[in-house]
């Protein structure tokens, strides 16, 4: 490695007299001075260079601060836009949550409103509950009362099913039957013993014959008859149609006491349930329905269906 050039020349010993260190003086003088025009000869050639750089680096840095500003504006109307942007976008999310705010407030009226309307419908179902209920309680008396005012008006009539209708049939024509029937039974019925006569009208087209005698003992003595009639004799000797016409087919006929609408369909219920069951008699007195297991034992009164369900469950 080659050590670096020292233009100044070495450090002469100091003079030591007055003309010694003049000429020394003198020397260094002129030494300065060619020192001095070596550095100009050897700079001169540069300094266009120099000039032309530092003009170069003039113009860049005018034109980047063009551009710094171009630059700037441009950043500058971005972000303005920008912000107008999210102005509008922040206003129109402030129309919408207030939208939103408003069907809330609506919907939150509306809830309270149906709330409260529900409240009250509560209310009114559980009066009309309790109202029912007292309706229900005060029909079950109506109809128990009708019921017996119905049994009270039938207590002196008969039943008579299986009497086939002739053409024409009056209500004397129905009297002689009833005068027919006293007389098989060995008992005399007049006409003034019959209050009314008439038949009712059925689905299974059998129409049975209703009689409303003027006592009560004379209805309980007919039903007596029939049963003592009926007692101990064949199929074909019970009271039956040939009884009344002799040129009419035989079949049986049955005579009871008039029932009410609801105990006919009681007594119905009583006599299929005598047979599924096996019981020995079904029969009706005064308008009440007894059931009986066998001869011997005991009779069981029949009021509403549920004394039929309770037999149901015991059997």
């Amino acid at each position: 490695m080659s050590m670096p050039l020292k233009r100044t020349p070495p450090n002469s010993p100091m003079p030591s007299t007055a003309d010694e260190r003049d000429s020394h003086e003198k020397a260094k003088s002129l030494n300065l001075q060619q020192s001095t025009q070596r550095q100009n000869y050897d700079s001169a050639p540069d300094l266009p260079s120099l000039a032309n750089i530092a003009e170069r680096k003039e113009r860049k840095h005018d034109g980047s601060t063009d551009e710094a500003i171009s630059i700037t504006s441009v950043l500058k109307e971005m972000f303005s836009t920008f912000s107008k942007d999210q102005d509008k976008r922040f206003n129109e999310l402030q129309q919408t949550i207030g939208g939103i705010k408003e069907q809330n407030d609506a919907l939150t009226n509306s809830v309270d409103l149906m709330s409260q309307k529900y409240d009250e419908f509560i209310t009114r179902i559980a009066q009309l509950e309790a109202e029912r209920k007292e309706d229900k309680k005060l029909i079950h008396i109506l109809e128990e009362k009708i019921e017996y005012l119905e049994k009270k008006n039938r207590t002196s009539g008969i039943e008579i099913r299986n009497i086939p209708k002739a053409t024409g049939e009056t209500k004397q024509d129905l009297c002689k039957l009833v005068q027919k029937l006293g007389n098989t039974l060995k008992i005399d019925i007049k006409y003034s013993d019959v209050k009314d006569i008439y038949r009712i009208n059925t689905k299974d087209g059998t129409n049975p014959i209703v009689a409303e005698l003027t006592t009560v003992l004379l209805k309980e003595n007919i039903i007596k008859e029939v049963k003592s009639f009926n007692k101990n004799k064949n199929k074909g000797e019970k009271l039956n149609t040939t009884h009344f016409n002799s040129h009419q087919p035989m079949k049986p006929v049955f005579v009871s006491e008039t029932l009410t609408s609801k105990t006919q369909r009681l007594f119905h219920l009583a006599r299929e349930f005598q047979k599924n069951y096996r019981y020995a008699f079904c029969w009706t007195s005064h308008g009440t329905i007894y059931l009986r297991k066998e001869e011997k034992a005991p009779a069981i009164k029949i009021a509403s269906d549920i004394d039929l369900q309770d037999l149901r469950k015991g059997e």
